[in-house]
């Protein structure tokens, strides 16, 4: 556990044990870098500041016109293209038109809308807090969800911001909604193949059918189920007491890498428990809530890199050195507006500034930044 005070920052960083759950203290405390200043008294409590309205800008929203745009044209390319007409059944060809033709509507008109009628929030005038960077908190191990993750929850102590209850199960459901119709059909076809081409009796094709699904999909999707579970774990924690009091946050270490590569980027993704901070920090030195643009790249292979635009949530807190904060990262999505409203909510029950850093300005710098920025060696996307 480290905990912040007014007179310095104690260290006591604790790792739980993945095997009985004990704490064991760690000497590996000072390598953390984590923050061992003298406060100098001064308080993070800012009574009023001026607010603005921004644009919540989305960088990948015509990536939706085009994708719909695409398939309309591809869609409608075949409907009429000459080709024989007993190729396929004629109520097969018209289904497929008629989802072809929605879809890529359905795409294009979600495009077009919130183009004409972009979301819109309001925050913290750019003044408030200039000294706070706009960039991202770089973290290895770091993992982007294609939703937002958590939940800002009243309850008798407080307010709790956690992951959302029903996140993990509701993946598993969808995970195996997919996977058991999609083994189904692709036994069913192998089967058919191999007693129609290699001239296999029925029950000894459907057996080695079902032989090769079970190897080959049944571990392809334990695999992702395993690595959903793995960013799952690595997702942070906060309750802010009613009283006041000090704030909790638990959160993962980041991935220490000197020398990252595939094996050590497993051992990450794979291992049993993720070793956690608790850090209890009076509510006075939290200085304000953040959301920054982050032009997400992941190593993942030697040539190229896993790109995703996503935002990064923020927690700033009060240094001693004039004009300097630290950063504590508590969000990673490429849910633009719901993790803008959800910051924006959080910032409201603590009671501090909410700088907002994801609009179209902010966008553009961080296409500046990325362009220098090397790709995570250990982290991913989890859709």
């Amino acid at each position: 556990m480290a905990r912040f005070t007014q007179s310095g920052l104690t260290i006591l960083t604790e790792h739980r044990s993945p095997v009985v759950g004990i704490a064991q203290p760690s000497s590996a405390a000072t390598q953390l870098g984590f923050w061992c200043f003298q406060m100098t008294g001064r308080t993070a409590e800012i009574s009023a500041w001026p607010d603005v309205e921004s644009e919540i800008h989305r960088p990948t929203r015509w990536l939706g016109f085009a994708a719909g745009a695409f398939v309309l044209v591809i869609t409608l390319f075949v409907a009429w293209a000459p080709g024989p007409s007993h190729a396929i059944p004629v109520w097969v060809a018209w289904t497929c038109i008629v989802f072809g033709v929605l879809f890529g509507g359905a795409l294009m008109g979600q495009a077009i809308v919130g183009m004409l009628r972009p979301d819109r929030l309001r925050h913290a005038a750019p003044h408030i807090l200039p000294s706070v960077p706009s960039e991202p908190v770089i973290w290895q191990g770091s993992v982007v969800h294609g939703r937002v993750t958590h939940e800002l929850m009243e309850e008798s102590d407080g307010w709790h911001y956690r992951p959302a209850a029903n996140l993990w199960r509701n993946d598993k459901r969808l995970l195996f909604g997919f996977a058991i119709p999609f083994s189904v059909i692709f036994a069913g076809i192998l089967s058919w193949f191999a007693h129609d081409q290699c001239n296999l009796g029925w029950i000894v094709a459907i057996l080695f059918a079902a032989a090769v699904t079970l190897i080959t999909g049944g571990s392809t999707f334990c695999l992702i189920g395993m690595l959903m579970r793995a960013g799952y774990r690595r997702l942070c924690s906060l309750v802010i007491p009613r009283n006041g009091g000090d704030v909790e946050l638990d959160l993962p270490e980041e991935a220490g890498l000197a020398e990252a590569d595939l094996a050590t980027g497993l051992k990450w993704a794979f291992q049993g428990e993720t070793r956690r901070r608790r850090l209890t920090i009076p509510c006075n030195l939290v200085e304000a809530v953040q959301l920054c643009p982050w032009k997400f790249a992941a190593a993942s292979d030697i040539t190229w890199s896993d790109i995703t635009w996503a935002v990064q949530g923020l927690l700033v807190l009060a240094s001693p050195t004039e004009g300097k904060h630290e950063r504590l990262p508590i969000l990673l999505t490429s849910d633009f507006v719901g993790a803008a409203r959800l910051m924006q909510g959080l910032a409201r029950t603590l009671r501090v500034p909410f700088l907002f850093s994801a609009d179209a300005e902010g966008w553009k710098a961080e296409e500046t930044r990325a362009k220098k920025r090397p790709p995570l060696r250990v982290g991913g996307t989890v859709s």
